[in-house]
């Protein structure tokens, strides 16, 4: 897309990144937070609700009692690393389908999509083409590189840069599968906060590109 674009880029998602998560943080929404479990030095320790080991051991060593606030579990390096390959496995088995409906999608649009039919449902003239291209990034589940050749793809269609953004942004950050892994952190309304904050900022940055760089690319 050019020096130029790519710069516009990343300033105004970052800026855009930055504002979401002060007006967010407002919120006080720690809370939301699932218990999970975090590893430290071969210790397994459950912390409760976003407080970190540090935050619960304080407390309870104030209260005079060292051993309230954790629970630690000495693991050996082959317990670890068995549990980390289970993880593994259980998030690649939970995203393999998107994994295949994403490809599929993106050699659709690549190599069989008429282009006749993009710029009817995401051309300048649908003045709901960038929110919708915000929400189709969501089943499709690659990297920003693989996203890159379906981006250009798009502009070669005739496209609009923001539209195309917009959908590199949703993307990015509510493909189903990074959902999936967000739910098991976040409660469901923190999500729904996530990634209607997503959208958001991939609609608002498109809008800005669309007005800003009409004509220009």
């Amino acid at each position: 897309f050019g020096t130029g674009v790519t710069v516009a880029y990343v300033t105004t998602a970052l800026l855009a990144a930055i504002v979401a998560g002060l007006i967010i943080g407002t919120f006080e929404l720690d809370g939301y937070i699932k218990d999970v479990r975090i590893t430290a030095g071969g210790r397994e320790i459950a912390t409760d609700g976003g407080a970190t080991p540090s935050d619960t051991s304080g407390a309870a060593d104030a209260g005079g009692c060292s051993e309230c606030g954790t629970t630690a579990t000495n693991r050996t390096h082959k317990e670890r690393v068995t549990a980390a390959g289970e993880g593994a496995l259980s998030f690649f088995r939970d995203t393999l389908p998107y994994i295949a409906v994403g490809i599929a999608i993106g050699a659709l649009i690549h190599g069989a999509v008429p282009a006749e039919l993009l710029q009817r449902i995401a051309g300048p003239g649908n003045p709901l083409a960038t929110p919708i291209a915000a929400l189709a990034g969501a089943p499709i589940y690659v990297s920003i590189s693989g996203m890159l050749p379906i981006a250009h793809s798009l502009t070669e269609a005739g496209i609009p840069i923001g539209t195309v953004i917009a959908f590199v942004i949703g993307g990015a950050g509510i493909s189903i599968p990074n959902l999936i892994l967000l739910n098991k952190l976040f409660e469901r309304r923190l999500l729904a906060i996530y990634a209607t904050t997503v959208v958001t900022i991939g609609i608002t940055v498109g809008v800005l590109f669309n007005t800003v760089f009409a004509g220009l690319l």
